[in-house]
């Protein structure tokens, strides 16, 4: 087991304290010396506080006038979300794929063509991908494809599209309207003086344009389906009245209390229970804290208050069996008849919530349809469960919503379309699991899904998941299908998102990944930052991130396993295909994990990789390769630092492919690596409260070069900055 220090863990749980835990306190590691200083902690600033790396003000404007050759073709796609574009040409058949080099793509501004980031081939097909940032609701765009030949870099193609960014949503205030309330009557007329008890009822009797406004309180229902979708422009409404708490519960109130259970001594309790479940939360009737009991395998398991690690193999072997010794204070299972729980004290003193429901909201070839200001909590019952669930059905929103201790919040499968998820929270406990337990038994049931689900078959389009915050999940999201996608893009933005500890990833990008684009959003504590294991087809941009202490969760401190910023191993086509074109510009990953690695590749098989003007800090080792040979990298004007003054800056193949200690030995022996980054302290405001700005002093202000389409408008002094903000 690795030799961790844990005082920066017990500093920021002190930190950033909140009342959900997992199954128990984390246990300390013998202590290590960390590097860096300790600064002084900012007064009463929270990870909450901290800015995003964002530039609200920065909106490349539409212009009506339009360039002299503008000619609207039939083989470019112009796929609009809020503020970005998907751009998809169709290569002529007249031109041969191995003929075609560059493919340059343009935006009108002020009625001229500036050039944007170029496109990707993706995958095998014959679609070229491009994405245009910084775009304006609601507005039109003009677009040129320009495709070059490879042997002479003449054009050998020129084709325009125009297409239109999406109106951001609002919710209608409609004369059709229906009222429940937990005080109402189901044979009521749904009025706001008599309103209807249940959701069941009023998604009965709802037609196209209607508002359902419902009144505070818990309401325990479950598996909710709509009789009607909405239509354009008359969507179906659900929302609180007047931002009244409405809670939608998936747990068992007849459960709730311990005189349903039976005591069967050392606080293990059962009753009777039918189907299975993996969903069991205790809150403390002292201080309202949750604590997510860990799902087992078996009753006997509970009842032993230990692992059955025979199944998993000789791998486990050595691992304790026992619950207390993997931070894990409460456990349950069911066998199809009954519950059994191992609690940490007197059942009298919780109350208890295991799943009646399976899914909260079931949205099934269901279309147009708005979700505000309900809490959707305690679903789990029997697999794939979710607290909303949408398969087939498009034109959904979700904003102002809190999800709590599901097993999976949303899931998203097969032709949904256009799913916004907007300004909602996402909270569970699941960062103190015993991680390579889980990851082996399968145990699991669907935590690992994360805040946002997409399933292993979709082929969605315009997916937009903005301005939430995601707390303590095994994984924060998981956004693009590994089996199927008959989707020629996904067109899928991530954006103004804060994740706040993980277990394992902060989001997954394993599976088909056309146009996904990851862009401003603040992500710290987890064991890994990005997945792209494998990303295939591409293109992918993660551009503008904070990926911040990799390696501050028990799956490392306790359990040992290396931390790192994007992870490529694993997953469909690991070593045959690999991922396509990927691009990481200007993501700060910065990590106060004292045994961490700068950048950690195990299986470097991709298309194409293209790392410009990141911040990429380690504690303990810079950029380890485990094979010899990286695949095709473009990587340069990054800063790669260690804090260890003997550490190396790149590792290859255990040092059998070389072991470099500074940038000058990396250019000479991968020539073009590097040439013109720097490996030097950022100087970072405060990395012990989350604050990832740089200081003025900072090398790396100035360092960045420019990119077409990423930070033309943003740099602010002679040159882009290096990392996630730009200071001046």
């Amino acid at each position: 087991m690795r030799q961790v220090v844990f005082v920066v863990t017990i500093l920021l749980a002190a930190l950033f304290s909140v009342s959900f835990t997992g199954c128990g306190g984390l246990k300390a590691a013998p202590p290590a010396t960390v590097t860096p200083t300790r600064s002084t902690v900012a007064k009463g600033r929270t990870e909450d506080d901290m800015p995003f790396p964002a530039r609200p003000d920065m909106v490349v404007e539409p212009c009506k006038a339009l360039p002299a050759d503008f000619k609207e073709s039939p083989i470019v796609e112009f796929y609009g979300n809020f503020e970005t574009a998907g751009v998809i040409l169709e290569m002529p058949a007249s031109i041969p794929v191995d003929r075609v080099g560059n493919v340059c793509l343009f935006l009108n501004v002020n009625g001229q063509w500036d050039r944007v980031h170029d496109m990707a081939r993706s995958g095998a097909t014959r679609n070229w991908l491009g994405s245009v940032f910084w775009l304006k609701p609601d507005s039109t765009y003009q677009v040129k494809v320009v495709v070059y030949d490879r042997s002479t870099g003449q054009a050998i193609a020129t084709e325009c599209k125009s297409g239109q960014t999406r109106k951001e949503p609002v919710l209608p205030d409609s004369p059709k309207r229906l009222y429940v309330a937990t005080t109402g009557n189901d044979a009521n007329l749904g009025t706001l003086e008599r309103p209807l008890r249940t959701f069941t009822k009023a998604l009965s009797i709802v037609q196209p344009g209607t508002t359902i406004f419902v009144r505070g309180g818990v309401y325990y229902e479950g598996d909710l389906q709509f009789a009607k979708s909405g239509e354009p422009g008359a969507p179906v409404v659900v929302r609180s009245y007047r931002n009244e708490q409405v809670v939608l519960d998936g747990s068992n109130p007849a459960l709730m209390e311990g005189s349903a259970w039976k005591d069967e001594g050392g606080n293990i309790y059962s009753c009777s229970y039918q189907g299975k479940s993996y969903n069991l939360i205790i809150e403390s009737r002292k201080t309202g804290q949750m604590i997510r009991a860990l799902p087992l395998r078996t009753v006997g398991e509970v009842r032993k208050r230990a692992f059955d690690l025979a199944r998993l193999g000789s791998d486990f072997a050595k691992e304790a069996p026992q619950l207390d010794k993997n931070g894990v204070d409460a456990a349950f299972a069911t066998d199809g008849t009954t519950a059994v729980a191992a609690l940490p004290g007197p059942i009298s003193d919780y109350i208890v919530h295991i799943a009646r429901s399976t899914k909260g909201i079931i949205l099934e070839n269901r279309n147009n349809i708005m979700f505000d200001g309900l809490e959707i909590r305690f679903f789990g019952k029997e697999d794939y469960s979710a607290g909303a669930f949408v398969f087939n059905s498009s034109d959904i929103l979700f904003q102002n919503c809190k999800f709590v201790f599901d097993d999976t919040q949303i899931w998203v499968k097969a032709n949904s379309h256009r799913l916004t998820v907007q300004d909602c929270s996402f909270v569970d406990a699941l960062t103190n699991y015993p991680f390579a337990i889980l990851k082996n038994d399968g145990a699991l049931c669907s935590y690992e899904a994360g805040a946002i689900n997409v399933d292993a078959s979709y082929s969605g389009r315009g997916m937009v998941i903005r301005r939430n915050r995601i707390q303590n999940l095994f994984d924060g999201v998981h956004l693009t299908p590994w089996i199927v996608d008959d989707a020629r893009s996904q067109e899928t933005d991530f954006y103004h998102n804060r994740i706040l500890g993980c277990l394992d990833d902060f989001m997954e990008l394993d599976g088909f990944s056309r146009n996904v684009r990851v862009f401003e959003n603040y992500m710290r504590r987890s064991l890994s930052g990005v997945s792209v294991a494998q990303a295939l087809d591409g293109p992918t941009f993660v551009i503008y991130n904070v990926l911040a202490d990799c390696g501050l969760t028990a799956s490392t401190t306790r359990e040992g396993n290396w931390s790192y910023p994007f992870k490529t191993n694993g997953g469909p086509g690991a070593d045959t295909v690999g991922s396509g074109p990927m691009f990481f510009y200007h993501n700060t990953a910065y990590t106060t994990d004292p045994q961490s690695h700068a950048m950690l590749v195990k299986r470097p098989i991709w298309i194409h990789l293209t790392l410009k003007n990141n911040i990429w800090v380690g504690q303990k080792l810079g950029f380890e390769i485990w094979r010899r040979d990286p695949s095709p990298m473009n990587w340069d004007y990054d800063d790669l630092f260690t804090f260890n003054p003997k550490g190396s800056l790149m590792y290859i193949d255990y040092g059998k492919g070389g072991d470099f200690k500074s940038i000058k030995e990396i250019d000479a022996k991968y020539p073009g690596f590097m040439k013109n980054g720097i490996n030097a302290d950022p100087m970072i405001k405060d990395q012990w409260v989350g604050d990832y700005m740089l200081k003025d002093a900072s090398p790396c202000i100035d360092a960045g070069v420019v990119i077409p389409g990423i930070n033309s408008m943003r740099k602010l002094g002679k040159a882009p900055d290096l990392g996630a903000y730009e200071m001046r």
